[in-house]
């Protein structure tokens, strides 16, 4: 269970975009504009450095934000994947099975469904869960955060954010010593971004 629980959020992944705002930034800044955009969709290219192993993990596909509704990451390589989030449940579609997790499950499932929605549309709600350092202008900025709550704690070391128009890469530092970093393009606000199919996962 965790293992999906560790891996959604990896993926968390989406997009957030910057006010052009010349004065110092806000994590309500950096989620102001995603919440006027909408639904839209993403590239991703992901690669996992698993420390235990010395192994290093590529991945790649597609991430569709659904305004209201929740997230979906479409993995394309190295197999097909789906991860459908929502406020209180993961499911996974891989190989013809789907596994669900639901928020109320247990506290740690609570607790990083509300992460990953906050990093969806970021915040200053998030320095209740994390010490943060952002640094930077709507032109290109960083956003640094490390986890004050304790089950947070157990999976992640810090969190990082990149970004100028959009954000251009996330990177994940693992309690376990694996590091995470994902890198984000093409993306695509148009009223194409989000297909029939994809609202399915939501009904």
């Amino acid at each position: 269970m965790f293992s999906l629980l560790k891996r959604t959020v990896l993926f968390f992944l989406t997009a957030f975009t910057v006010s052009s705002s010349a004065e110092a930034l806000t994590l309500n800044e950096i989620g102001r504009s995603l919440c006027d955009k909408g639904s839209h969709s993403l590239v991703f290219t992901q690669d996992k450095y698993l420390k235990d192993a010395n192994l290093n993990l590529l991945s790649s596909g597609t991430i569709v934000n659904v305004k209201d509704r929740g997230v979906l990451i479409k993995q394309a390589e190295p197999y097909p994947l789906v991860l459908a989030i929502k406020k209180d449940s993961i499911t996974e579609y891989s190989a013809g099975e789907v596994h669900t997790i639901k928020a109320d499950d247990n506290p740690a499932v609570h607790s990083l469904l509300n992460l990953m929605l906050k990093l969806m549309n970021p915040d200053d709600s998030l320095i209740s869960d994390f010490d943060c350092n952002l640094s930077g202008t709507s032109e290109h900025y960083k956003a640094s955060l490390s986890p004050k709550n304790e089950i947070i704690k157990k999976f992640f070391e810090t969190i990082t954010l990149d970004g100028s128009e959009y954000i251009d890469s996330l990177e994940i530092r693992g309690s376990n010593g694996d590091l995470t970093v994902m890198k984000f393009s093409d993306y695509d606000f148009s009223s194409k971004a989000v297909t029939n199919e994809d609202l399915k996962y939501f009904e």
